[in-house]
This record gives C-alpha cells, sequence and structure tokens, in this order.
C-alpha cells in the first residue's frame, strides 16, 4: 500500500459560497462518472466539466487535475468530522468520530464499492489515513495527551490501524459501529503515556 500523505488540493485557503458550489458540483459530477464507468483512469477532465456544467477555466482555478477533484471529496469527509469533534459537547474527548464516520460510510457503501472496483482502494486509503492521521494528531495535542512514543508517529499508526479496522468492518460488518470506536479508543490508551489522562479517551 501506498505511503502517501494526504493530499492538499485547493489553491487558495479561502473558501467562498460559490467557490464550494463549483467544488461540490464537481465532486459529485466525478462520483457519478465513477459509478457509471468503473474505470478512474478513463474519466476525463471534460467529461466532468460537461457533467457539473462548469467551465474549463473556473476549474483550474481550483483544481490541477481530475486527481484533485477526488481528493477533495474526502479533504471535505475529513474537514466534517475534525469540526464535529472539535464542537462535541458530549464530554468524551474521543480521538476520532469513528462510529459517526462509519455511519457515513455505511450510508455511502454504493460510492463506496463503486470506488473498489475502478480501482481506487490502495489511493483511498491511503488518503484516509493520512486525514485521519491529522485529525488524532491534532486531537492528541488539543487534549494535552503525552503519549509513548512521538505524537506524530502515534497518530499515524492509529490511523493505520482504524482504517485497516474499517476496511475490514465494511466488508463484514458483524460488529456495531459503536463496538468499533469502543475498541479503537481502548487500543489508543495503549499509546497514552499519562496515567491520569488514559480513563478520559472514550
Amino acid at each position: 500500500m501506498p505511503n502517501k500523505q494526504r493530499t492538499n488540493v485547493r489553491k487558495s485557503a479561502v473558501v467562498d459560497t460559490r467557490t464550494r458550489r463549483t467544488t461540490t458540483a464537481l465532486a459529485h459530477a466525478l462520483i457519478q462518472l465513477i459509478q457509471e464507468s468503473g474505470r478512474f483512469e478513463d474519466i476525463t477532465v471534460r467529461q466532468i466539466l460537461q457533467r457539473a456544467g462548469v467551465g474549463r477555466t473556473t476549474f483550474y482555478s481550483h483544481f490541477r487535475s481530475k486527481e484533485d477533484v477526488l481528493h477533495s471529496t474526502y479533504e471535505g469527509i475529513f474537514g466534517a468530522h475534525k469540526e464535529q469533534l472539535k464542537q462535541d459537547t458530549s464530554g468524551k474527548p474521543r480521538l476520532f468520530p469513528v462510529s459517526e464516520f462509519l455511519e457515513h460510510l455505511a450510508g455511502a457503501r454504493p460510492v463506496m464499492v463503486a470506488f473498489r472496483k475502478a480501482g481506487l482502494a490502495d489511493d483511498m486509503r491511503s488518503q484516509f489515513i493520512g486525514y485521519a492521521a491529522d485529525i488524532i494528531e491534532c486531537r492528541i495535542r488539543d487534549l494535552n495527551l503525552s503519549t509513548t512514543v512521538q505524537p506524530r508517529l502515534a497518530a499515524r499508526m492509529l490511523a493505520a490501524a482504524l482504517i485497516e479496522s474499517i476496511d475490514w468492518w465494511f466488508d463484514h460488518e458483524s460488529i456495531s459501529a459503536a463496538e468499533i470506536d469502543t475498541a479503537f479508543h481502548l487500543l489508543a490508551r495503549t499509546v497514552i503515556a499519562n496515567r491520569s489522562m488514559s480513563g478520559r479517551v472514550e
């Protein structure tokens, strides 16, 4: 499996309403084409533009390639989950919203299956690990947790274990999303060095 970091796809940090509509239209168009064609490599930028009703100049003002459009969908999903954790008032300082993420994937099962058939499984897994590691590392720092290894490494290891578990769950679904969430945070405790904090990570 490639060991690539997550990809930053947008050229500007400022995303206004018009830009969001455009990027969303492009992402939806690409997802539809993937589901229809079954081969990501055969999809062209022209096809994406025609389906989304977006001009070439507008496209290249936001993205460099169809790969950027693909990665923007991942960026949007994980960005939403990152914000969700920041606003969580449940009193449970989790490192990652596992159950919510699993519910999202379950609701998008046809899309996920199409992505796999289109040969995107390895890239998708690599990108997911990168984004999950970023969220976990930020949470470790925000919660002032001490880890038994360097925080970035701890986050990467936990993210890889999480995504592998989610990949397995997607094919089997023999246990609930809540159980996967609990199991992940039990695993996370093994890299939390500060004993006074270990009971807080749920």
